[in-house]
C-alpha cells in the first residue's frame, strides 16, 4: 500500500468517526435541551399553579399590573384615533377587555378628562371611543403601588396602584395637559382555568379593576 492510499484510508476513518461523534454530540445536546425545556415548563407550572404566592412573585405580578395599565393606555390610543382603520381599532377593544376583570368595571376617574358624560364603565368608554373617537389619549405616569397584593382567598388576590394622567391631544396643535391629582386603580390576581393545548390548568392571571 503506497503512502497516498494509506493517508486516504486514515482520512476516511477520521471523517466517519468524527461524523459519528458529531451525531452523538448533537443527540446528547438535543436531549439536554429537551430536558431543560421540560424542567422549565414544570417550573413555570409550579409557579403559576401554586396555591400560595411568594413575596417575590407578588412583586413580579405588581410589575405585570403596571405593564397592563400602560397597555390599556396604548390600546385606548388606537381605539380613540378615528384616522385609523376600524378593524384595527375593534381588535384593540378586545385586547382591552382581556386586561380587565369585568367589562362593566367602573372607570369614572379615567374618563373624567374627556369632558364627555356617561363614560363611567369600561364598555361605555369603548363604545363611545369606537363610534365617536376621543380628542386626546391618556398616558399614565408615576405609577406606584399604594396597596400591596393581599390574598383574599385561595383564588383571589387584590391590590392597588396610583398614577398621574397625562392628557395628550391627537391634534398636534392641542396642548399637553397633566391632570392634577392621583388616580387609583384596583388590581387583581385571580386563579382560573386556562387551556394549554389539550390540557386545562388552573393558573394565576393578573387583571385590572376599577379606576377611582
Amino acid at each position: 500500500m503506497n503512502r497516498i492510499s494509506y493517508i486516504s484510508i486514515i482520512v476516511i476513518i477520521y471523517l466517519v468517526c468524527s461524523a459519528r461523534t458529531c451525531t452523538e454530540d448533537e443527540d446528547a445536546t438535543a436531549k439536554k435541551e429537551e430536558q431543560y425545556i421540560m424542567n422549565l415548563k414544570e417550573s413555570v407550572k409550579h409557579v403559576f399553579m401554586s396555591d400560595s404566592l411568594s413575596d417575590q412573585l407578588l412583586r413580579a405580578f405588581e410589575i405585570t399590573a403596571e405593564e397592563k395599565l400602560n397597555d390599556f393606555a396604548d390600546y385606548m390610543k388606537i381605539i380613540s384615533d378615528t384616522t385609523l382603520d376600524l378593524r384595527f381599532r375593534q381588535q384593540a377593544t378586545e385586547l382591552v377587555r382581556n386586561l380587565f376583570v369585568a367589562s362593566d368595571i367602573e372607570l369614572q376617574s379615567w374618563s373624567r378628562v374627556y369632558h364627555v358624560t356617561g363614560l363611567n364603565t369600561l364598555e361605555l368608554l369603548l363604545e363611545h371611543s369606537i363610534s365617536e373617537g376621543i380628542s386626546c389619549w391618556i398616558q399614565p405616569s408615576q405609577i406606584n403601588v399604594i396597596n400591596p397584593f393581599t390574598q383574599v382567598n385561595d383564588s383571589t388576590v387584590t391590590g392597588g396602584l396610583s398614577f398621574i394622567q397625562n392628557c395628550i391631544p391627537f391634534n398636534t396643535t392641542g396642548q399637553f395637559e397633566i391632570v392634577p391629582g392621583e388616580v387609583a386603580i384596583d388590581i387583581y390576581i385571580i386563579k382560573e382555568i386556562k387551556s394549554f393545548g389539550d390540557k386545562q390548568l388552573r393558573v394565576w392571571e393578573v387583571y385590572l379593576g376599577a379606576i377611582e
